[in-house]
């Protein structure tokens, strides 16, 4: 069944990012070669170390201190912050991830705040 994206919203920690509009996440994972002798001309390979990254983006709302202003304060200083990226709320994927924040201002159209963010350790997918 499909899923409207109208649900979704980013959190750090237990804060909501005020005003995004849309995330996405990456997931990928190392593959190993272990192709040998024995492979009979195929290539073999096993699942290596995993890996999760991905963006946001919104509005930008300068008065959002525990939102937009609270991940720039923590790529200023070169923390992790907890991160949600929720499909509604209960489904979620969440975990520690470095930020990198950026702030677009153009004199015809809105303010826009997008963030990119490289996951650091497990990332917790709730589905259920």
């Amino acid at each position: 069944m499909a899923l409207a994206g109208k649900g979704g919203s980013v959190y750090i920690g237990a804060k909501k990012v005020s005003e995004i509009s849309s995330w996405s996440l990456d997931l990928g994972a190392d593959d190993i070669d272990i192709t040998s002798f024995d492979s009979n001309g195929w290539k073999e390979y096993l699942a290596g170390l995993k890996e999760w990254s991905g963006s946001f983006e919104g509005n930008f709302v300068p008065t959002d201190t525990t939102g937009q202003v609270a991940l720039i304060d923590a790529w200023a200083n070169g923390n992790s912050v907890s991160l949600e990226l929720r499909i509604d709320a209960t489904r979620k994927f969440s975990g520690n991830a470095l930020v990198k924040p950026s702030i677009e201002m153009p004199v015809d159209d809105k303010g826009g705040f997008s963030c990119d963010f490289q996951g650091t350790r497990q990332l917790t997918i709730t589905l259920t």
